[in-house]
């Protein structure tokens, strides 16, 4: 039988439980910046949130005006997102579905960028995001640092959670350094827990650059975080802000 996506099973409730210490107060601050990044103008652009998740930023985004649209594959995390009152669809990114110039800014943030096993796929991807967006549109794609990643990497962490649950994850660069692994290991009420994997391909500037100028992309700007600092490789993240002109 085929092999399950990692991204299948690992965005599920487990994985909320797992990564609760990400706050609204930080989605708030980072959405902010996103904003600002954009160029939003509140009301008067429409917003996609692509890989919404449970919509932490994406009711960050409502609050600030936005007239937001979550999207997201996982079943479990689309129930969380349209339950905060979000306007919600479950899909595949690959193939959006919504018709030509239908959104005015697009986001994808957290590293939600590079879960596929081709560069083929997320390239198309790209040329979706650029489908959907109208003439002068912008998208925000967080992406990680391959040498921040590298220089950073704790390749094995145990944290005991509220209310005893263990986390254990061991990390590690494949693939000549082309994806970082984290390998899940959930254990709550002192049972056997559960595990899974995620898996994220690493950009270096020219494959980037490249791609997004494939998909009909001019790269603004490039920045190393939410607050617009500067990208330092080895120490920072890595924002890309696109913009399509027709």
């Amino acid at each position: 039988m085929p092999r399950t996506p990692w991204f299948i099973d690992a965005f599920t409730a487990d994985y909320l439980e797992v990564y609760a210490h990400r706050d609204e107060a930080a989605a708030a601050r980072e959405v902010r910046g996103a904003l600002g990044l954009l160029e939003h103008e509140g009301g008067q652009h429409r917003l996609l949130d692509l890989a919404a998740g449970a919509g932490r930023h994406s009711l960050a985004m409502a609050a600030e005006g936005c007239d937001v649209t979550c999207l997201d594959l996982s079943a479990d995390l689309t129930e969380r997102c349209a339950a905060l009152g979000l306007r919600t669809v479950r899909a595949d990114m690959r193939q959006l579905p919504w018709r030509d110039w239908a959104f005015d800014r697009v986001t994808c943030l957290f590293s939600s960028f590079g879960y596929f096993e081709t560069d083929e796929q997320h390239l198309g991807v790209l040329r979706e995001i650029a489908r959907v967006l109208a003439p002068g549109g912008r998208a925000l794609i967080d992406l990680m640092d391959p040498d921040t990643v590298e220089r950073k990497l704790v390749p094995q962490s145990v944290d005991v959670l509220p209310g005893g649950a263990v986390v254990e994850v061991e990390r590690s660069l494949v693939r000549g350094g082309e994806r970082v692994e984290k390998h899940i290991h959930y254990v709550k009420n002192g049972q056997g827990g559960k595990r899974w994997s995620e898996s994220v391909r690493l950009f270096r500037g020219p494959e980037i650059e490249a791609m997004t100028r494939a998909a009909g992309f001019e790269i603004e700007r490039t920045v190393g975080d939410y607050d617009g600092r500067a990208h330092v490789p080895g120490e920072t993240r890595r924002l890309l802000v696109l913009r399509v002109d027709r």
